[in-house]
């Protein structure tokens, strides 16, 4: 998710002569565009970003750009779309490994890495974070779908934990939510107070905090067999 290596070098096309495809060719322009509009909008906000700044960050022209996109908002969302992509893929080459009933390593690694990569691209964390709420419904739409989708990743977890030992507590569904809603919380107070650079110092208190769904409910009797 890094809005630097999406706007330069790895997509940057090489001068003169190239034997790039039109395909390859306007793959690296999109991809600049969209590693532009994060550097722009969390330099400037989203209302005060403009198409030409946009090109000027991405080094292409006003076509190029209407080529890729109908306007500002439809930029910006294709990077929303793009960062929460690679987030995906890289929280599933981290659980990968990780035995899927290891419920405090699955919460763990999965803050760790999703923290890790939003400090690794102040820009972007700024920009999806902060700006998403300003930048109109269909923007504030997508984050509020990704945040349930985050905790649906907690529920099913959770339904898999009470599923192998029926001790561990019940909990409402909709207390995931809440739980996301305050990471998101914690995570936009943190970007405003200490920065970018701060947010893995955010892991425990939001691992810890998970856990809590996982304890044993008060009077479970210890050694109660599960399903297999």
């Amino acid at each position: 998710m890094n809005s630097s290596q999406a706007g330069r070098s790895p997509r940057q096309l090489p001068r003169g002569r190239h034997g790039l495809s039109r395909e390859d060719i306007a793959a690296s322009q999109r991809g600049r565009l969209i590693g532009a509009v994060l550097r722009v909008v969390a330099a400037k906000g989203y209302a005060n970003s403009t198409v030409n700044d946009i090109v000027g960050g991405a080094e292409v022209s006003r076509r190029t750009f209407y080529e890729h996109f109908h306007d500002k908002e439809a930029c910006f969302l294709a990077a929303f779309d793009t960062a929460v992509a690679d987030v995906s893929v890289s929280l599933r080459d981290v659980l990968d490994p990780v035995a899927r009933d290891d419920w405090p390593a699955r919460v763990s690694l999965s803050w760790r890495a999703f923290l890790a990569a939003l400090a690794e691209d102040p820009d972007a964390a700024w920009s999806l974070y902060i700006e998403t709420l300003c930048a109109g419904p269909e923007l504030v739409k997508r984050t509020t779908a990704v945040n349930r989708a985050f905790a649906d990743v907690f529920r099913e977890l959770h339904r898999r934990a009470r599923e192998s030992d029926p001790r561990v507590r019940q909990v409402t569904p909709a207390t995931f939510d809440l739980y996301i809603g305050g990471t998101a919380e914690r995570i936009r107070d943190c970007l405003h107070t200490k920065g970018a650079q701060a947010l893995p110092d955010l892991e425990p208190m939001f691992t810890d905090t998970a856990m809590l769904f996982f304890e044993h409910a008060p009077g479970a009797v210890t050694g109660a067999a599960g399903p297999a």
